[in-house]
């Protein structure tokens, strides 16, 4: 694997990762964005691999404050909308400039999804990729009350110490941001992804026209339930949109669980192959 570092619009550096290429030059590619808690190796238990060998050329990205990127050097310095206009559009830039023209689909995680989406909504004709797809991704309309006062327990916390002890409380390797989590998870306690600048992302999803394609776990009954995704296939105005529920699979299972393979990635994999055309 080749890693790279890229410097954002505000002197960040974040990550990105080439695995080595088992498909032709000419394979369409696909960059895989990771949720909350995580870097790029969740990709690598296998859900990666897996993607290469169906002939996708396989990229993996590192947003800031995880992984191999840049670390927060000042409490309270990044926003959740750090990682939609500065890094999002950094990694994309950087890997157009590798693979030219090339069809390019773009996966994520949770958050991951949050930011391929909102970038999606914020670029406006489009940024320079042919296809989203989330894998448990939930909109912020539909919280019920157990994810209402998550969302409100979680923002709590990371504000109070500054950042949220992901791994003190084994919910991954990298902690988060207190701002970049508690914008987020902000998001949710008012039905709206809101940047500071007051342009709605959920709002202008109704704009995009990228081919989109929604994946939930048919057990993810807190994190994002099968009803709160199904809220982006709603909301995004894309003509070509699909929903897909792997049933046996809760939110780290989608990509984590070995029953993706047969549940999360051959749907991904079919789509995609018909969309990158």
């Amino acid at each position: 694997m080749i890693t790279e570092l890229v410097q954002t619009t505000d002197g960040v550096t974040v990550g990105l990762h080439h695995l080595e290429p088992v498909a032709p030059p000419i394979a369409p590619v696909l960059l895989l964005l990771h949720g909350a808690f995580s870097g790029h190796t969740i990709w690598l238990r296998s859900f990666a691999a897996q993607l290469a060998n169906h002939g996708f050329d396989i990229w993996l990205a590192d947003f800031r404050g995880h992984g191999v990127a840049q670390r927060e050097a000042a409490p309270r310095s990044w926003w959740f909308d750090d990682l939609i206009e500065r890094d999002a559009p950094a990694l994309i830039e950087r890997l157009r400039a590798h693979i030219g023209s090339r069809p390019l689909g773009v996966i994520g995680h949770s958050a991951g999804g949050v930011v391929g989406l909102a970038a999606l909504a914020r670029a406006g004709a489009g940024p320079r990729w042919d296809a989203l797809v989330t894998l448990g991704t939930p909109g912020p309309s539909r919280m019920g009350l157990k994810r209402y006062v998550g969302a409100f327990g979680f923002r709590t916390l990371a504000l109070a110490l500054g950042r949220f002890p992901a791994r003190a409380l084994r919910f991954g390797g990298d902690d988060e941001g207190a701002l970049m989590f508690g914008q987020w998870m902000g998001w949710n306690l008012q039905g709206r992804w809101l940047s500071r600048d007051g342009f709605d992302y959920l709002e202008a999803l109704s704009r995009a026209r990228t081919p989109f394609l929604g994946v939930a776990g048919g057990r993810d009954l807190l994190f994002s339930p099968p009803y709160a995704c199904r809220e982006i296939v709603e909301r995004i105005g894309s003509p070509t949109k699909d929903f897909h529920i792997a049933p046996s699979l809760n939110h780290p299972g989608l990509v984590l669980d070995p029953r993706a393979a047969t549940e999360v990635v051959p749907p991904v994999v079919s789509w995609l192959k018909r969309v990158l055309q």
